[in-house]
């Protein structure tokens, strides 16, 4: 839990980490990781993106008694998704939605953005499969 997230990693990558300790504490007979405990850990881990400043001051916003470990899941998940499809109209508005469109350059910014965006669309398959399941 304490590995940041990485920029090219989605907010499910960080549900699943979670999920994963509480269910490994359950099975190894460790006392049971309370929700609100998870919650306040995530919600620290998600206090650290900038990204996340506008959802984070809506989660503020809402009574202590909605600020649940699944309301927290739905949250964050819908303003990750929400960054997402905003980022990627404004590419489209810019011309850069399109492989096709844009202007090969053989330097190494374009080849790291070409792995950027190629671990975008990545991550993006990995929570969609993982919402289906």
């Amino acid at each position: 839990l304490l590995t940041p997230l990485k920029p090219e990693e989605t907010v499910a990558t960080l549900i699943r980490r979670y999920k994963k300790v509480k269910m490994t504490a359950s099975w190894n007979g460790a006392h049971r990781i309370a929700d609100r405990h998870l919650t306040n850990s995530f919600i620290a881990r998600l206090e650290e993106l900038p990204k996340f400043n506008k959802a984070m001051g809506d989660w503020h916003d809402l009574p202590e008694a909605q600020q649940t470990w699944a309301k927290a899941q739905a949250h964050f998940k819908e303003a990750s998704q929400n960054l997402q499809r905003h980022a990627r109209q404004t590419a489209d508005a810019h011309g850069f939605g399109n492989a096709y469109n844009a202007t090969q350059l053989d330097d190494d910014n374009s080849i790291a953005s070409t792995i950027a965006d190629m671990n975008i669309k990545h991550a993006e398959t990995l929570e969609a499969f993982s919402e289906l399941s």
